[in-house]
Parts: C-alpha cells; structure tokens; sequence
C-alpha cells in the first residue's frame, strides 16, 4: 500500500470561475462547445483524503479556490488535522469580509495570488479581475501573519514592469514568484500574449537589485 503521509495533493474543489483567462483550459473546453467540467467537492469527500496527506493544495485547473462554497471549512480542517495548507487564487469576486474570515480561519495557510503585473493592469490577461482590490487583499492576509505571495505570470504587456512590481513586493515585505508560462499559440508571432524578449533576459530582470 502508497503511503502518502509525507506528499501534499493538489485540489480542484469545484468548476467554477468568474474570470476569463484567454489561455485558460475553461477557453479552449468552450470553444470546443464541451461543458466545464467537475462539481463541488463536500466535506465528507475532502475528510477522507485530508487525513492521508502532509498537505494540501488548493490551486484549480479549471476552478478558482474562492468558489468552493466549502472553502472555509476545508482551510478548519486542515489547521483541525495539523496539515499543511495552500490557497492559489486569482478571482477577486468575494467581499472583503470573506477573505477576512478566510485568513482568520487558519492564518498556517499559505496563500498565493496571480496578479499578473501591476495591479491596474492585470485585468488585460486575468479578465474580469480587480488586480487593485486583490492586491489589497494580499496585504490584509500579511497582517494576519500569513505567509503571503505574490505570483507574476510574464506577458507582453507586463514584462518591462517586472522590476517595479518586485520593488513593491519588497516594500510590504511579500513574496515574489516569477512565472515563466508555455502556453503560447504554435504560431508564436500572432500570441499576442507572447513576452518579446527571451527567457533569460526576463530573468536577469528579476535578478536586478534594488
């Protein structure tokens, strides 16, 4: 029999989103005419696996964490059952009181939010996003003693910005985590999308001192 006492597992816990990310699989199943897949995780479903794992991971592929109508619950249970915890999440359609009660209800949770540049540009690939409100999300989550990170997906219209938003990061003493994506058209030179400059150019920005 696995043992999986010491391995953390990775969660979609429903298939809802209210963003439109263009590169997102929701994109593709819908222009397919195929139905988002999967359905809301319960309680009793998330209390057989919780305590088989180290951890767990709540990061969709087709979903965002916040929209698990369990959420808060699952975020108890792990501080109930001592595991480990993470929420990535990148929708901005909660109320501030819920993320509130969100970082109140296990403040061990670590949580990471996509906001992909500066904050009142990140709607141009995280459609339907309040980059502004969800960045002021992530800095009530740090006054809760949650470890807080900021991730930053490179695109075009972001890639020149990647030293200010670090230089912010580093002003509220956040997390930065620079992502590098491969979901890009075949045809490269019509992905809008598509960062101009190469790899490691991007990242000998990130390495700039400040």
């Amino acid at each position: 029999m696995i043992d999986f006492a010491d391995r953390w597992i990775n969660i979609d816990a429903s298939a809802r989103c209210s963003l439109e990310c263009p590169k997102c699989m929701r994109q593709s199943l819908r222009a397919n005419g195929m139905d988002i897949p999967g359905a809301d995780m319960t309680v009793d479903q998330f209390e057989k696996i919780v305590k088989h794992f180290a951890g767990v991971s709540f990061c969709g592929q087709v979903s965002d964490p916040i929209f698990s109508p369990h959420l808060l619950k699952f975020l108890e249970m792990c501080k109930q059952y001592r595991k480990g915890c993470e929420v990535r999440t990148a929708a901005s359609q909660k109320p501030e009181q819920w993320y509130r009660q969100a970082f109140q209800t296990n403040t061990e949770a670590k949580w990471v939010f996509g906001i992909d540049g500066l904050p009142h540009e990140s709607f141009v690939y995280r459609v339907n996003q309040d980059g502004e409100k969800l960045f002021d999300m992530m800095l009530m989550a740090k006054t809760f003693g949650i470890r807080t990170i900021w991730q930053y997906i490179v695109f075009r219209y972001n890639e020149e910005h990647i030293a200010q938003a670090k230089h912010l990061a580093q002003q509220h003493d956040i997390e930065f985590e620079l992502h590098l994506s491969a979901r890009w058209n075949r045809d490269n030179t019509h992905d809008w999308y598509r960062p101009t400059q190469s790899q490691h150019r991007i990242m000998a920005k990130d390495d700039r001192k400040f």
